[in-house]
């Protein structure tokens, strides 16, 4: 076979980009002859990539070739070069030199001795008896000899001159075989691999003991890192003692007698572990091994009972733990137990509440509880006697009792407990239980049990709402929803109004039924009329809603049901990608209404009008305007846009005056549960607390894994929240399917991305501190960067990034053919412009046209109508930022994320903008994740997050909520 065929075989395993770059490495001189054995001809070719230089064989007989770049598939870049090279190979270099054969050598070595250290000299003997002195390396002269020449080799070139110190004798020693002959000061000698250890011994030191470390027994000559003893040459070790430790003890340590328990508990059995060692002392205690308990200490005082806890041996004891230290009550030392230790120190403090090793004051109602519950539990020893007469406890628990009723614009409200049918004071009821106190005082004396299972079921709701009470004892409205969760335990009947939420709630029913708004041009679905008798609901109670249905679902449809319904003014506040859509969707579904854009510099209020729509931005700019009027409705659309509570944009839509609030998004939580009390602030202040206290019971307790707090907060906003998603009431919607592409890096980007990461270590280590005390900003500008490099290297600020391919745009290229042979639409987002950037380059070398939406984009219908009308380009590059929301692009049926974001509700909202009412294609989701990166964390992370959403507001919208230090060494473990 010709040296052709190779070539032809290589250009048909190669695609059109790798054939062109064989071919630029030849004509850029890259390759050169190396050697010829026999039938394989081996060719050098230099690369700019990581490792420099490829070693290339050619078989050209068989046609079959092989590359140490050991890339998958059937060729390599470098073999197809190599072949071109040598099918065009010039005069010079026809004739490639035959390659040299090595020789295999006996080596031998003669050691001498200088002022204790070793120096090593190599001989090399060849099998003509010639013995010459070896000082170079030897695959320089091309000679082989043994494994165990090559690895001390290596030593000895690396050393002084041959001069070797303590580790390299040691090592060179433990290398050579047993038996094996050296010269030493020119007298033949064995050596013996076998380590001679040095011995610690404990010797006494006047009152106190003595550490020393003392040379091997029995030697006859001492050098650096070796010695000889019965005529053999031994390396010598100080086990895995450390270098000052060597040093320490070398000198001698001293260790005081009143530390002797320290070193008979402790010291020595560690050193033991590392090294040889000898008890020379003649006054070391004896060590017992006794199993720890906790002990007791009662005194009973006027004001109460006083408690000390400790561990103890023995039994009456012999030691007691204080603290880190063991305190001997003999002349016997105790050998500590601390897993024991530890055990029954969790065990004390579950069965009684206390902490061991604390001293405490217990008032009389803590002693009752404590005498009457936790002692009882109680199986260790117990110093002092209590009088357990003065602690009396009831056996009958108090009754809750909850009294509510009709008011105007609210309810009265009122909890009792009783006893015996006498009533406590609710407010030190409330109290003790907040105090974790399981017993309350009695008017008459003595203690009663608090009735904990009611109190941990409603005891928050109950105190909240006897907080917020006027002083009329009247509640708002805004508290519905915590009344309906008590409304089993109202005495008496229960208004009808909260009886009628409450059978809504429990059952989805009791909506009453009514027919659309005549003016309403749109046949509702099933779902969209719940939504509209929902909205109607809540006008006539009073209340104010979020509808947060999924994306797709027609929030618009419904809320202008809703406005179709009402008299007077009514504001929308929307992004200003979505104002041209509420117009357009007024006009479809209710032409009735007449719609005031207020927007641009020429922007008037019409009170003619019956919804006036604008944006976020102007909201802020005009809201001494917009604040004086009494608005029929104030509905804000994409609501997420108020999450940040002291932004001005929420705190301008909380000076807006409306009858009825209504706020819509499909994610009502994106990024932490603090978005969540913000909505509710602007739709009903109060009813989820403080922002503080709104974390103590309900974000922090979920974030941690909660999930009783989640079901509380749950119920707590269910009759304010309607959320339905697509796969339960959109049936009749094509099918969305989600597929992470993984994409494995070639070896140039995997360099540089390895490269990155080992330069962000230290900046990220020193970034995280410690504890949970951290800053975000480096190690997010860190993260940034592994990201880009995971992306496209071209991204990174570093000057041949750009040489590396991207596996991500490899593979987009790849796909983007075959869809579109196949007639597929493809929407494409990043989040970063300069990913798009690149993605054009490909597009244009490809010839496929695309549309593009970013932030400078300032026709955003027009490209939107153009792309939807199916005669424009395939393909429709969006950032993320900027095209995440307010879009119908139902002419898309795939939609690529080619970086991951944060949570997962924002890269639903852009796949959304393809899976909507509308489509009536099967949609597929593709997200690019860079396989074995940080990309992968974030992926796990998303999911890990999705679901603490899920189980507040029953949403598949996900959130990633605020990273703390513990969150962001878990992102970047394994991988920085």
């Amino acid at each position: 076979m010709s040296v052709e065929g190779v070539v032809r075989s290589a250009q048909q395993s190669l695609s059109a980009s790798g054939w062109s770059a064989a071919v630029r490495l030849v004509r850029q001189g890259a390759v050169r002859a190396q050697a010829i054995d026999g039938d394989e001809i081996e060719i050098i070719v230099r690369t700019r990539d990581i490792g420099g230089a490829r070693e290339v064989s050619l078989f050209v007989e068989d046609e079959e070739w092989g590359c140490d770049c050991e890339t998958r598939g059937d060729c390599c870049v470098h073999v197809a070069a190599a072949a071109i090279w040598y099918a065009n190979r010039p005069e010079h270099a026809l004739a490639i030199p035959k390659k040299e054969k090595t020789m295999h050598v006996r080596v031998e070595y003669a050691l001498a001795v200088t002022k204790s250290t070793i120096k090593a000299e190599r001989y090399v003997c060849y099998a003509n008896g010639v013995r010459s002195l070896l000082n170079q390396s030897l695959t320089s002269k091309r000679l082989t000899a043994t494994s165990a020449d090559a690895a001390i080799e290596r030593i000895i070139l690396h050393s002084k001159n041959g001069f070797l110190s303590g580790p390299e004798a040691r090592t060179f020693l433990s290398l050579l075989p047993c038996g094996t002959n050296v010269s030493l000061d020119g007298e033949e000698i064995s050596v013996n691999s076998n380590p001679l250890f040095f011995v610690l011994r404990v010797t006494d030191l006047e009152e106190d003991f003595k550490i020393g470390l003392y040379r091997p027994p029995g030697i006859e000559r001492l050098m650096r890192g070796a010695a000889v003893k019965d005529g053999e040459l031994r390396p010598t070790s100080a086990g895995t003692l450390s270098a000052d430790e060597q040093r320490t003890y070398t000198i001698g340590k001293r260790v005081m007698a009143s530390a002797v328990g320290g070193l008979v508990r402790e010291v020595i059995p560690a050193l033991e572990k590392k090294i040889p060692l000898e008890v020379i002392s003649t006054r070391l205690p004896s060590v017992a091994i006794l199993t720890p308990t906790v002990q007791i200490s009662l005194s009973q005082s006027d004001r109460g009972l006083n408690i000390a806890a400790n561990i103890v041996y023995g039994e009456p004891p012999i030691a007691i733990v204080k603290g880190a230290t063991v305190q001997a009550l003999g002349s016997v030392v105790v050998t500590r137990d601390l897993a024991r230790e530890r055990l029954i120190k969790r065990e004390f403090h579950d069965d009684t509440g206390l902490h061991v090793g604390a001293s405490l004051h217990l008032d009389p109602s803590e002693a009752a509880r404590f005498l009457a519950l936790g002692l009882r539990k109680f199986k260790g020893q117990i110093v002092g006697e209590v009088d357990v007469d003065d602690f009396e406890l009831s056996d009958e628990p108090l009754v809750p009792r909850l009294e509510v009723s009709s008011a105007d614009n609210g309810y009265y409200f009122d909890a009792v407990f009783e006893h015996e049918g006498r009533a406590l004071e609710t407010k030190s009821v409330l109290s003790a239980w907040e105090k974790k106190a399981s017993v309350v005082p009695l008017m008459g004396g003595g203690f009663a049990p608090l009735p904990l299972d009611w109190l941990e079921k409603h005891g928050s709701i109950v105190a909240e709402l006897l907080d917020s009470r006027t002083a009329e004892g009247t509640i708002d409205l805004h508290a519905t929803a915590a009344l309906v969760d008590l409304i089993d335990d109202v005495e008496g009947q229960a208004p009808e109004a909260l009886t009628r939420l409450h059978s809504w709630l429990e059952s989805g029913d009791d909506l009453e039924p009514s027919d659309p708004h005549p003016g309403l041009q749109a046949t509702l679905r099933p779902y969209q009329e719940v939504g509209r008798r929902w909205l109607e609901f809540l006008r006539s109670t009073g209340l104010h809603g979020i509808l947060a249905d999924d994306m797709g679902l027609g929030k618009t449809v419904q809320a202008l049901a809703a406005l179709l319904e009402t008299d007077g003014q009514s504001l929308v506040v929307a992004p200003t990608s979505v104002i041209p859509g509420w117009a357009l969707e007024a006009g479809r579904f209710s032409p009735e209404l007449k719609v005031n854009l207020y927007h641009g510099p020429n922007r008037k209020l019409d009170p003619s009008a019956d919804i006036t729509v604008t944006s976020y931005a102007l909201l802020r700019l005009d809201i001494e305007k917009l604040s004086q009027i009494e608005w029929t409705y104030a509905i804000l659309d994409e609501a997420q846009a108020i999450k940040n509570p002291v932004s001005l944009t929420a705190r301008s839509a909380r000076r807006l005056q409306a009858k009825h609030r209504l706020a819509l998004t499909g994610t009502p939580v994106e990024n932490r549960l603090d978005e969540l009390w913000s909505i509710f602030r602007f739709l009903a202040p109060g009813l989820l607390g403080s922002r503080r206290s709104f974390r103590d019971q309900f974000s922090n307790r979920i974030v941690e894994g909660d999930m009783d707090a989640a079901v509380r907060l749950r119920k707590r906003v269910k009759p304010y929240l309607l959320r339905r998603i697509k796969s339960e009431v959109a049936t009749d919607l094509p099918s969305l399917t989600d597929v992470v592409i993984r994409c494995s890096m070639g070896e140039a980007q995997r360099g540089l991305y390895d490269a990155v990461r080992a330069a962000a270590r230290a900046d990220v280590l020193r970034a995280l501190g410690a504890g949970n005390v951290f800053k975000p900003l480096a190690v997010l500008e860190a993260l940034l960067r592994l990201r880009q490099a995971c992306c496209d290297p071209a991204l990174l600020p570093i000057a041949l990034a750009d040489q590396a391919p991207s596996a991500k745009l490899d593979k987009l290229e790849e796909m983007l053919v075959d869809l579109l042979v196949d007639d597929h639409r493809v929407l494409i987002f990043s989040q970063w412009t300069g990913l798009l950037d690149r993605v054009e380059l490909r597009l244009e070398e490809l010839g496929i046209k695309w549309l593009r939406l970013d932030g400078s984009t300032r026709n955003r219908g027009a490209l939107v109508e153009k792309f939807q009308s199916g005669d424009s380009a395939p393909v429709f590059l969006i950032s993320l930022k900027a095209g995440g929301t307010g879009l119908n692009l139902t002419a898309a049926d795939y939609v690529i994320h080619l970086d991951p974001w944060w949570n997962p509700a924002v890269q639903q909202q852009a796949t959304d903008r393809a899976h909507r009412i509308g489509q009536t294609r099967p949609v597929v989701s593709l997200r690019f994740i860079a396989e074995d990166t940080v990309e992968e964390r974030v992926l796990q992370m998303q999911e890990h997050k999705r679901g603490l959403a899920d189980a507040v507001v029953g949403t598949d919208a996900g959130f990633l909520q605020s990273m703390s230090g513990d969150e962001l060494r878990a992102l970047f473990h394994d991988v920085i």
